[in-house]
This record gives structure tokens, sequence and C-alpha cells, in this order.
């Protein structure tokens, strides 16, 4: 496999990804890797939105004036955090803080979601 780009998605994402790969070998009578397999199983696993509804939270996260890392908004879409300790827990390794109204303006996204 060639390495075209890099850049950050979802795991909704890399499910979509897999799984027209996983076509594109069938129709050239290929098996996927080993490797693959396994991701892709874990994506199937983990996934628990549409790759439109990832889209379009990461827009809306984008869209908010507290300025996320595309990591962090990543991250936010793929676990979907509760509460405002499962925010704090994707930042901890930030430099700055954010605030309680910042992290619950992200729970309230969040929650349209569920």
């Amino acid at each position: 496999m060639k390495q075209i780009s890099e850049r950050v998605i979802t795991i909704s994402e890399v499910k979509d990804v897999l799984k027209q790969q996983e076509k594109e070998y069938a129709d050239d009578s290929k098996e996927p890797l080993y490797e693959q397999k396994r991701a892709k199983e874990h994506a199937d696993k983990f996934a628990k939105l549409s790759v439109k509804q990832a889209k379009e939270m990461s827009e809306k996260l984008s869209a908010l004036s507290i300025q996320l890392p595309q990591e962090r908004i990543v991250k936010i879409v793929d676990l979907l955090p509760e509460t405002t300790d499962d925010v704090r827990a994707i930042f901890a390794k930030e430099r700055f803080k954010y605030t309680e109204e910042e992290i619950k303006q992200i729970t309230d996204l969040v929650a349209g979601y569920k």
C-alpha cells in the first residue's frame, strides 16, 4: 500500500476507508492483510457515529469559539464524552485549561449526537 498523504480522521471515516479497500481487494481477488482485518474489526466495534454525523459534529466543534486542535476534535467525535471529567481527560496533556463554560459547550454539542 502506498501512502499518499496523512491527516487525522475519525474512526467512522477509518471504517469507511477500510470497507472500500476490502471491496477493492475482493474485486482483485486478493485477501486483506492481517492488520487491515484487525483494524476493520476494531473500527466496526467502536465507531459510534456514521461518517456523515462524524463530519457534521467535527464541523460544529471547529466552529466553536474554543479553537480546538483537529486531533482533539477527532478524539471528541470518537469517544463522545458525556461528562466534564471525560472532556478534561481528553485535554489532559494540553498546556492550558478550558473553562467550565467551554467544556459545557462541548458536552452539550456531544449530547445532541447520542
